[in-house]
């Protein structure tokens, strides 16, 4: 049974602690910061917060002991957006979910929908290309937010270059090489807030989550807007 927890709230990061009493705070990061994600600490005690400090924009900290002490670090950058790009405008709004996989890769999934990679355990950042420049990323649209988000990440635990992400709205889309090719696997979820004859676009579906059972890989769990769904063939249906 774990005896530690952490909560990103907006009023900071909180550090808790499991007693014979019951739950405490042990400790407070960044008071009164709008957290948006952690990544709680690896075997080695790296983590990752992410902060959204409105007119001071993203910021990123890193630790290396567990959260006894931060460092600023790089946040994820877009390019400089070209003059006849559709869509929302390329500036990182939110980081909205970290997670590492077997190569000790850190993702970071944003908004506008955007998702970047670090080999580096956040020092330095790069956005994955392939599927920011998908044509279909052009009917994505906002859910929550005024633009789509990217907020969950499931790696394979068995298959280091497999990777699903949860787009708000925009649908589940998989890799199994790394980032290069991405394929939309929504078949199976159902939109009711759209017409009818869109309602089963796998390119419009609005996961909130999604998550992947550790003990049985290719069975997922989707909360949608509409329900909930799930996937026991690794998210073909």
């Amino acid at each position: 049974m774990t005896s530690r927890a952490w909560a990103a709230t907006r009023k900071g990061l909180f550090e808790l602690t499991r007693r014979p009493g019951g739950w405490d705070i042990a400790r407070v990061h960044f008071l009164a910061e709008p957290v948006s994600i952690l990544l709680p600490p690896d075997r080695d005690g790296r983590m990752l917060a992410a902060l959204n400090l409105g007119h001071f924009g993203v910021k990123l900290h890193a630790s290396d002991d567990a959260g006894h002490s931060w460092q600023e670090v790089a946040a994820p950058a877009y390019p400089e957006q070209p003059a006849d790009a559709q869509g929302p405008a390329w500036t990182l709004q939110q980081v909205w979910s970290l997670e590492t996989d077997l190569n000790g890769t850190v993702w970071a999934g944003t908004l506008p929908g955007g998702l970047f990679r670090s080999a580096d355990f956040g020092r330095s950042w790069a956005l994955v290309e392939p599927l920011w420049h998908m044509p279909e990323r052009a009917e994505w649209f906002g859910g929550g937010a005024d633009v789509p988000g990217i907020h969950s990440i499931c790696p394979h635990p068995w298959r280091p270059d497999e990777l699903l992400v949860g787009v708000s709205c925009g649908g589940c889309w998989t890799t199994r090489d790394g980032g290069q090719t991405w394929e939309v696997h929504s078949k199976g979820m159902r939109a009711a807030y759209m017409p009818p004859e869109q309602a089963e676009n796998p390119n419009v579906q609005d996961p909130h989550r999604v998550v992947r059972c550790r003990a049985q890989p290719d069975t997922l769990w989707t909360q949608h807007h509409n329900g909930i769904w799930r996937s026991t063939d690794n998210a073909a249906s």
